[in-house]
């Protein structure tokens, strides 16, 4: 007895050991998996086109797209079916039983109602084979539909694919902006806080005024204030680019490569009927034409074989007997033409309904052909505008560069004081910023132009 209670006690400290072994091996697998996605790498350096890369790579918008196609393409299969003959195997079993004296009893039938008058067990068994011979292009109609349909899921995704670069190409040239910003800023910063210094000395000299110093002191205030907005902005820019790229970036250190120039003309003029805007609401129109010229062949006959076999039993007492008693019973070979006569206009509404939203289907793509091309010369007017800004920019950093070297030379014989040395020196970092917003923002132009004129097959 008391061996049988030694190997229990040591049963149950083994099954607890053992489950305590295998929590602590679940546990340090989580623990470790937690530490991986932990320490997943923060990018601290980002490149143009490395970002559209894993953008198209992660994008939840071409991933959904693409399911989309795969599932339009079942529609393709689904229609080819008409094609095939349609083969059904069916069974029923049954008993009834009449309540009636059988030998008064007759077969009787309702309309569509039909009353055994015998008590039995009946089973039968049936083949059924159908096809559609002839359909006046019914069947056709539908197949083109179908094959319409994933032409322009194809041609929404790329569509997404153009949003996508769009977003991208728009959320980067801020990050560009805001870095350049921050950099410029955290300079003016370093400026005005010496020019602070200079306006305490000599305001406890009783050169300058108090309303002096309380301005450089305004002026080093607003600095800051703005160097706290640039960041939130760019931390708020670098939050919607891990939106599109899956990836995580140091939002403190971040540094980005410019653009590079590519070679492509914002002014030269494409050719519309080769754009995603024009090709997707064509594709949308085809179908919409398939499914008017379907549903006008509804009403046309449909001429359709078909053959029968079936196998019956029957027995008046048994089941089995029943059962045992199945045997070929009859095959037919036929052939029949359905036509609808009167619907009630149900067919005709429908057919007007197709060419009303073929015509509004027109308007649409009229519509957005005119939004696409307005976007575009929106566009090369902006680059237009952003030239001569650029032109203008270079001549006002090329003499704000002079002003600076020439105060330079007037501080340094003490001509002039470090505060006007560096007011000028400010003055020129505010035009540095202006001039990286224009490049920006141009190329950055240049590169939606591009994505949105680029013909995609």
């Amino acid at each position: 007895m008391k061996k049988i209670i030694y190997i229990l006690a040591f049963s149950v400290f083994f099954t607890a050991s053992m489950a305590n072994t295998v929590y602590a091996i679940k546990e340090t697998k989580y623990t470790a998996e937690n530490s991986i996605n932990d320490t997943k790498s923060i990018i601290s350096k980002i490149d143009y086109n490395d970002v559209i890369k894993k953008a198209e790579e992660h994008s939840y918008d071409l991933k959904s797209a693409d399911f989309s196609i795969l599932i339009s393409k079942q529609g393709i299969t689904d229609a080819r079916s008409e094609y095939y003959p349609k083969l059904n195997l069916g069974a029923t079993t049954e008993y009834t039983k009449n309540f009636r004296n059988q030998r008064e009893s007759t077969v009787m039938s309702i309309g569509d109602s039909f009353i055994n008058p015998y008590t039995r067990y009946q089973t039968v068994f049936g083949v059924n084979l159908a096809y559609n011979l002839f359909d006046f292009g019914v069947r056709g109609n539908v197949l083109k539909m179908a094959k319409e349909d994933v032409e322009i899921k194809k041609m929404e995704e790329k569509q997404h694919l153009q949003d996508l670069v769009l977003n991208v190409t728009d959320t980067y040239a801020k990050i560009l902006m805001l870095i350049a910003q921050e950099k410029a800023y955290n300079q003016m910063l370093e400026l005005q806080e010496k020019n602070l210094g200079y306006y305490k000395r000599l305001y406890d000299a009783k050169v300058v005024s108090s309303t002096d110093l309380n301005l450089a002191k305004v002026n080093l205030e607003q600095t800051k204030k703005q160097l706290s907005e640039l960041k939130s902005l760019k931390e708020e820019a670098l939050s919607w680019l891990s939106f599109y790229t899956g990836e995580d970036y140091d939002k403190e250190n971040i540094e980005a490569s410019e653009f590079e120039k590519i070679e492509f003309n914002p002014f030269e003029n494409k050719d519309i009927e080769k754009s995603v805007v024009w090709k997707l609401h064509e594709k949308i129109i085809n179908k919409k034409g398939y499914e008017v010229k379907a549903a006008k062949r509804v009403n046309y006959p449909k001429i359709t074989a078909y053959s029968r076999y079936y196998m019956y039993g029957s027995d008046y007492s048994s089941y089995t007997d029943n059962i045992d008693n199945i045997r070929p019973s009859n095959f037919s070979v036929g052939g029949s033409i359905n036509m609808p006569v009167f619907d009630g206009f149900k067919n005709s509404a429908n057919i007007k309904t197709k060419k009303l939203e073929l015509e509004q289907l027109l308007v649409e793509r009229d519509k957005a052909v005119a939004e696409y091309v307005t976007k575009l010369a929106v566009m090369r007017s902006n680059l237009t505008y952003l030239n001569k800004q650029i032109a203008d920019n270079e001549l006002i950093e090329a003499e704000l560069e002079k002003k600076v070297s020439s105060t330079e030379k007037l501080v340094a014989n003490r001509i002039a004081s470090p505060i006007e040395g560096n007011n000028a020196k400010i003055e020129l970092i505010k035009q540095n910023i202006e001039s990286v917003k224009n490049e920006t923002a141009k190329e950055a132009i240049i590169r939606v132009m591009e994505a949105l004129t680029r013909e995609y097959k």
